[in-house]
């Protein structure tokens, strides 16, 4: 008869192998207490606690991020409920403290609170961990310039400036998604302090401490020119609930003061439950502060809500879409779509109505390659060898015309100076990206190439991070914008040369980002 003799190391890791089983069979049912506790009963604060329990059981490296591989089968469905609401990627990495604050706000629009800030009702009597919402933060490493000590608060708002706008969810605003948002005050790359050419969220973070501090300092200024009188004026802007005629000539509440100034019956600035019968609005929803009127900034917000959600489905839809909708039932019939069919009209029509009803829609549209463009990727990685030219292809079967072409490629090189690159379109056309720039530094990191971009790359550091003005451009030659007008249909090229080159390299992946011409039909 075999006899096993056991030590404290064999006894230790069969503790912690029946630790590990015991918490996977325990964390679907704690996530579904959570969702039970919270839409049951309200109580936030004692789920927060569960909530945070069942998340660090997820992290099972311990590192403070959940990560994809992380995420078991059967929490799952519940973290993809959050992540669609709170417009978060499950294939990202996310930390636990984002996921706890996803889920907390999640609940709480569930329950029927809306709002800028959702935060638990119930008395918390235990401090928690972290600084509190108005004390200052530790800046991240690595950020080159430190001008504005930022709050929690202000990183909060800033997380969700970048929700809001980051499209390509890379963590990052570049240029290209800022001029898409609607900013005010100056220009958002002020707080550009490391000058790559895209805003973080620390950056951001110090924009809007930048704006809490000097918005704290005239508020000083006027206290005391009220106690002891000073050649201190009021800043009439800086009050807006008190000054109507500012508010009304401020366009992002336009909408709101022609709303409010057509239903406010007796005319005190604010919306009584009365007044809104026949606005077909939900009051107890705008009514954040429960007192039973909705404020001009209260309706504001809800209309600015509904503005973005409207803006969100037209984005990218060509101008000829809203033209043709002469019933306004936002779509186009055949009718509507011309008058005068021939052959080429009506392939087309096909070519947008996915599911053949005579009927385009948006969303019909919006998936539909030839009006909204498309990302175009080659993932095949490929060696570069000394004294050698590589050519990397992308075919692209879709025919339309070409408004804008952007290319971006990740290059692993430890001379980059001995490379050249260039980029050749199916009618042969040659654009020269880059030749002989970055010294004897290394590298290509996910480096775009934008003839509308600021900085040349030649002026440009390794490893490129960011979006740059291609060479050919700067030398007058062809460069990007020459592909606009012309079928983007055929076989691409990205011809990378090496014939100055002694070492080995690797080109990663390369891609090609495509905005169709809609101008017409």
């Amino acid at each position: 008869m075999m006899r096993f003799h056991w030590n404290a190391a064999m006894s230790s890791s069969l503790v912690k192998s029946l630790r590990r089983t015991v918490l996977r069979a325990a964390l679907p049912v704690s996530m579904a207490a959570i969702g039970v506790t919270v839409v049951s009963d309200g109580n936030v604060a004692q789920a927060q606690s569960g909530l945070r329990e069942s998340l660090e059981r997820l992290d099972r490296d311990q590192d403070g991020d959940i990560e994809p591989e992380e995420i078991t089968a059967l929490a799952r469905p519940y973290l993809e409920r959050v992540a669609e609401a709170r417009r978060m990627d499950l294939n990202r990495d996310n930390s636990v403290e984002r996921w706890q604050e996803a889920a907390r706000i999640y609940h709480a629009l569930q329950n029927g609170v809306a709002g800028r800030e959702v935060d638990p009702e119930a008395d918390v009597t235990v401090l928690p961990f972290g600084p509190r919402d108005d004390e200052p933060m530790v800046p991240e490493f690595g950020l080159g310039e430190m001008k504005f000590q930022y709050t929690i608060s202000d990183y909060r708002q800033a997380e969700r400036t970048m929700s809001r706008s980051d499209r390509n969810g890379d963590g990052f605003l570049d240029r290209r998604e800022v001029e898409r948002a609607d900013w005010k005050f100056r220009d958002p790359f002020e707080e550009d302090y490391d000058k790559d050419n895209r805003l973080s969220t620390v950056e951001l973070a110090q924009r809007y401490a930048r704006r809490r501090l000097l918005s704290g300092a005239s508020r000083e200024l006027v206290q005391k020119n009220r106690r002891v009188g000073s050649e201190v004026r009021r800043n009439e802007s800086s009050d807006r609930e008190d000054d109507s005629r500012y508010w009304r000539r401020d366009r992002r509440y336009y909408l709101a003061s022609t709303v409010m100034e057509r239903f406010d019956k007796n005319r005190n600035g604010r919306l009584e439950a009365s007044e809104t019968v026949a606005m077909g609005i939900p009051f107890g929803r705008i009514d954040l502060d429960r007192d039973g009127e909705i404020s001009r900034d209260e309706l504001n917000d809800h209309l600015l809500q509904v503005q973005e959600r409207e803006d969100q489905d037209a984005e990218g839809l060509p101008p000829w879409f809203f033209e043709r909708d002469e019933d306004g039932d936002q779509q186009i019939s055949m009718p509507e779509f011309t008058s005068e069919w021939t052959p080429e009209l009506l392939a087309e029509f096909e070519s947008y109505d996915q599911n053949a009803d005579g009927l385009l829609t948006k969303s019909e549209l919006a998936g539909s390659t030839a009006l909204m463009g498309g990302n175009y990727r080659n993932e095949t990685a490929s060696a570069l060898p000394p004294r050698k030219t590589v050519v990397s292809e992308i075919f692209i079967e879709e025919e339309y015309l070409i408004a804008d072409v952007d290319v971006q490629l990740s290059i692993t090189h430890t001379h980059d100076e001995a490379l050249d690159a260039y980029l050749v379109g199916p009618d042969e056309t040659k654009i020269e990206l880059f030749s002989g720039v970055g010294g004897h530094d290394d590298h290509f990191d996910r480096t775009r190439f934008d003839d509308d971009a600021r900085l040349p790359i030649t002026k440009a550091r390794p490893p490129f991070e960011g979006t740059f003005i291609p060479e050919g451009r700067l030398k007058n030659q062809p460069s990007l914008s020459s592909f606009n007008g012309k079928n983007v249909q055929g076989t691409w090229q990205l011809v990378i040369v090496g014939t100055r080159s002694e070492r080995f390299g690797l080109l990663h992946n390369w891609s090609l980002d495509i905005t169709p011409d809609t101008s017409k039909p």
